[in-house]
């Protein structure tokens, strides 16, 4: 009996690289690799833009990020055992969306 191979998608588990997307953005549009990186990098530049300002980003049929404020609390530094206090600090939070979380509970 003979063994399927998984094809490449299947392959890799892993992160999905800038490169990577890039590459889509090559084959699905016919950029050149160096206009798709540009592309990539510069939709992230704004996204960062966007958050560091403290503004939600809503892409339609995917999710929304918003920066959440995190209180001060008390920890235990895992190494030590000892209780330590964690600084209050701000968080990108991702909510997906409704289309989303159906196509990944099929």
């Amino acid at each position: 009996m003979k063994k399927e191979t998984p094809s490449k998608s299947n392959e890799k588990k892993g992160n999905v690289t800038r490169k990577e997307l890039a590459a889509a953005i090559n084959k699905e549009l016919d950029l050149s690799q160096r206009n798709s990186a540009e592309l990539v990098d510069t939709i992230f530049a704004s996204m960062k833009k966007t958050l560091v300002s403290g503004e939600s980003l809503k892409l339609v049929q995917f999710g929304t990020l918003t920066v959440r404020d995190k209180s001060p609390r008390r920890g235990r530094n895992p190494r030590t055992g000892e209780s330590m206090m964690i600084t209050k600090r701000k968080m990108v939070s991702f909510r997906p969306s409704k289309r989303l979380r159906e196509m990944l509970n099929q």
